[in-house]
Formats: C-alpha cells, structure tokens, sequence
C-alpha cells in the first residue's frame, strides 16, 4: 500500500469514527438536536470525499462500498437537501457506517501501520 492510499484510508477512518459517536448519541439526539443532524450530514458529505480521494481504481477494488448509493446521498445532501429523508440518513449513521467500517477495519489497520512504520524509517 502506497503512503498516499494509506492516509486516505486512515482520513476515512477518523470520519468512520465520528459518525460511530454521532450515532451513540441516538436517533433522539439526531431529531431534537439540529447540531447533530447536521454534523451527521456533514460527515456522509466527507464520507464520499474520503471515498473519492481513494480514487477509481480503489474503489472498483471494492466492489462491495455501494458508491452510487453513497455519492447519490452526498449529492442530495450537499443540492436539494430540502428532501432529505431524515430516516435513510439515520440508517446510513447507524448502521451503514458501521458495516462499512468494520468491512475497511483491516485495510485500514494495514494503514495505519504503513504510516507508522515509515515515520520510524530515518
């Protein structure tokens, strides 16, 4: 793995992490709180420019992340975000996320581990 894919790949990690704490807060949290519905908008935004920096070949590498359905969001978010379904944006935080999280989880401890080893090397 090359140093850029890995911090691309450790990017899409911290933003993974930020929406698995904006859905520990609760649906609740996500309808009372406009904060917290935004940031959980905010960061499906930054999910598919995390995604994107990966670039085509990664992503036809992994046929599985549903790209349409992700950059399709993004798209409605960012554009015509007055016909946001607050029910699929909830799914995607708190289910959606975390199974795309965990599916990545080794590729990027790989990562992870890529930048450190090459910090150390003088």
């Amino acid at each position: 793995m090359d140093d850029r894919t890995a911090e691309y790949l450790v990017y899409l990690d911290a933003t993974l992490t930020e929406i698995a704490g904006l859905a520990r807060r609760g649906r609740d949290a996500y309808d009372r709180d406009i904060a917290v519905s935004r940031a959980c908008q905010y960061n499906l935004i930054r999910l598919t420019a995390d995604l994107e920096r990966l670039g085509s070949d990664w992503l036809a590498h992994h046929p599985d992340i549903p790209w349409r359905l992700i950059k399709g969001m993004r798209n409605r978010i960012a554009h015509d975000y007055l016909t946001i379904d607050d029910d699929i944006i909830w799914a995607v935080v708190e289910h959606h996320a975390t199974q795309l999280h965990h599916a990545l989880e080794n590729e990027i401890a790989t990562a992870k581990t890529t930048l450190h080893t090459d910090e150390q090397t003088p």
